[in-house]
């Protein structure tokens, strides 16, 4: 659809072209341990092999060399390549049984220009290709489709506000092309050489900094997406993904998952009285006690998108801005009182 639609896709072509399989062993001598450890990267003959245990006793292994360097991107994966593959690192130590599942891959990097063209709709490798190193890949693509979906939903049932369909390209472009060069970083610190050994080095020895490891985490996990919410008071919550939170409403305990199972906004008020609960055909209004978690322990309401993204927040003892214009921006003109 993206190159029918002519939409410009730049980036960087392939450098590196690898194997990623599935696969049963035989392994009588224990040549491959038990628990997942980190890879080598010493090449041997200009070959890498690394194995990782699975569920099931099945293993998966990504290897690369002179023969998937020159390989079609297409062609299928079969057991002579495995098993020559298996030989190089282990000799004769291995035995492959069966191959369960095969692909090939790259470090291609490329993102479409555009998200949106006229009807035209990208989302998931439609809009942006990289090397599936970290499974970053799979995150981005489900959370093109959150975002996009309740988006799209509006504007097929003729609710949405102006310029919702097209607040998709410019909250989620600028997510994956952070995902995309942090993939390509990724892929260097993964080069088969003395140097970037030392780097690989530095980099685990910062990995074991606490600041260090929850920004890597949240970034390669996407739960530390902060999307722009210019209509709404400045708030640490504002823009962020609301955690699955233990709620007590008047009608019982739920989680928040519940509450936005529906595809419509969500209200929530933490105060007893419900006072700043506004009325709005596409949002639902929920009192709950207020929650004693990290970051939320003051809150007096919050606004939540059908994506679970926070678009507008009050704090207790502070009265600020009603959620007007945040409602109007993501939900259209709200119902007057």
């Amino acid at each position: 659809m993206r190159k029918l639609a002519a939409v410009p896709f730049p980036g960087r072509d392939a450098r590196v072209r690898a194997v990623v399989a599935d696969v049963a062993l035989a392994d009588p001598g224990g040549a491959i341990p038990d628990a997942w450890a980190l890879p080598s990267l010493t090449p041997r003959d200009g070959r890498v092999l690394t194995i990782v245990p699975l569920a099931g006793g099945l293993h998966r292994i990504v290897f690369a060399g002179p023969e998937q360097q020159v390989t079609d991107r297409d062609a299928p994966v079969t057991g002579d390549e495995v098993r020559a593959a298996l030989r190089n690192a282990y000799g004769d130590a291995l035995t492959l049984r069966r191959i369960q599942w095969a692909s090939r891959f790259t470090d291609a990097a490329r993102q479409a220009e555009r998200y949106r063209d006229g009807r035209v709709l990208l989302a998931g490798d439609a809009a942006h290709i990289h090397a599936p190193t970290g499974g970053q890949g799979l995150n981005l693509g489900l959370q093109d489709a959150f975002n996009l979906g309740w988006k799209l939903a509006a504007q097929v049932r003729g609710h949405a506000p102006d310029g919702l369909l097209d607040s998709y390209h410019d909250e989620r472009h600028p997510v994956a092309a952070r995902v995309l060069a942090y993939g390509r970083a990724q892929g260097v610190l993964g080069v088969p050489d003395d140097d970037v050994a030392a780097l690989r080095g530095v980099v685990t020895e910062l990995l074991a900094l606490p600041d260090t490891n929850r920004h890597l985490a949240e970034t390669i996990s996407g739960l530390g997406i902060r999307y722009p919410m210019p209509d709404a008071p400045a708030d640490p919550l504002l823009g962020r993904y609301l955690p699955d939170l233990d709620l007590v409403t008047p009608d019982g305990p739920t989680r928040l998952s519940r509450l936005t199972r529906t595809g419509r906004g969500l209200h929530l008020s933490f105060q007893a009285s419900g006072e700043r609960c506004v009325r709005h055909p596409g949002v639902d209004h929920v009192a709950v006690r207020p929650v004693d978690h990290l970051g939320m322990r003051d809150l007096a309401a919050v606004l939540v998108r059908p994506d679970g993204h926070v678009c507008w927040a009050a704090r207790t003892g502070n009265s600020g801005a009603a959620p007007t214009a945040a409602l109007a921006r993501w939900f259209g003109a709200p119902v007057p009182a």
